[in-house]
C-alpha cells in the first residue's frame, strides 16, 4: 500500500492509502484505477500533466459507469485498457467486466 494525492481539477485534492490495480497504456498513462485499503475504488483521469479528474466509488461497476459519463456514453479505448488491467488484479472488477455464459 502507498499513500496518494490526486490533484483535482477545481476541487479538493484526493488523498488515499491504496494500490494502483489498473492503467492504460503507454509511458503516461492518462487514466488509472486504484483499490484503498478500505476496498474503495479510485478512478483517475488525468486532464494534463498535473491536474486530473478524480473520484471514488464502492463497487467496479460505478467506476464503470462514472467513465461512461465522462466519454458521453461509451468506453474509450484507453479506459478499456485500464478496467483490462485491473481484472488482472481485482476479482471484482472480473466479475462485472466479463461476461459469464452457461
Amino acid at each position: 500500500m502507498e499513500d496518494y494525492s490526486i490533484e483535482r481539477a477545481g476541487v479538493a485534492n484526493l488523498d488515499f492509502t491504496g494500490e494502483l490495480i489498473g492503467q492504460s497504456g503507454g509511458p503516461n498513462p492518462r487514466v488509472k484505477i486504484y483499490r484503498t485499503k478500505d476496498l474503495k475504488y479510485i478512478a483517475e483521469l488525468k486532464a494534463d500533466q498535473k491536474l486530473a479528474q478524480a473520484q471514488h466509488f464502492d463497487k467496479p461497476v460505478d467506476v464503470i459507469g462514472w467513465f461512461k459519463i465522462l466519454n458521453y456514453g461509451g468506453v474509450s479505448p484507453e479506459v478499456q485498457d485500464a478496467i483490462e488491467d485491473a481484472t488482472k488484479h481485482d476479482e471484482a472488477f472480473k466479475a462485472i467486466w466479463n461476461e459469464h455464459v452457461d
